[in-house]
């Protein structure tokens, strides 16, 4: 599977309804700065391995290739890795998986156990479930948007500080604070 077809499998959904629209995260975002959501969705953010661009005469690592860096089971980097696979980053979606779980629960919605892991994954990253009538998807981000945006916040801080990934991340990006 290559990057844009892992996008797709994602975001495919959301991107049939609201390719010209502005994401409707990004209307409902008002006390929070969701740029690190953003280049999360699009595939842009320097700290997963797949989403590394390749520069200049640099060899090309196919997308099957980018293995994680902040684990050791020698995965593929990509964002359902990250978010609900790898071992140094799984704890962190923890309260997020649970708010989410009772969500879905509390809903007429397919059980959080029940969805593939592009599906989980697509929610994780502030797309409304599938299932759900769009007249109910304001009201979902309204209620899911904080908790995204404070773990994406709190994920991103917690790869920044992983010691062994430091070459990595020189190479790639420069020092930021992630933006809350």
């Amino acid at each position: 599977m290559g990057r844009t077809q892992a996008h797709f499998m994602i975001h495919g959904p959301s991107l049939y309804n609201n390719l010209y629209k502005i994401p409707p995260y990004l209307n409902i975002c008002t006390e929070r700065n969701p740029m690190s959501l953003t280049r999360f969705r699009s595939q842009s953010h320097q700290l997963i391995p797949t989403h590394k661009f390749t520069i200049g005469n640099a060899q090309r690592v196919p997308y099957d290739q980018k293995l994680c860096l902040y684990c050791d089971q020698k995965a593929t980097g990509n964002e359902i890795h990250m978010l609900l696979q790898c071992p140094g980053t799984i704890h962190i979606a923890n309260d997020l998986v649970a708010t989410l779980t009772t969500l879905l629960t509390h809903s007429p919605q397919p059980t959080w156990n029940s969805l593939t892991l592009y599906q989980q994954t697509s929610i994780m990253l502030a797309d409304p479930p599938t299932t759900l009538p769009k007249k109910f998807h304001q009201t979902w981000l309204h209620a899911t948007l904080p908790h995204i945006l404070t773990y994406i916040a709190v994920l991103e801080t917690h790869l920044y500080n992983i010691p062994h990934a430091l070459p990595f991340l020189l190479s790639c990006c420069p020092r930021r604070t992630p933006s809350l």
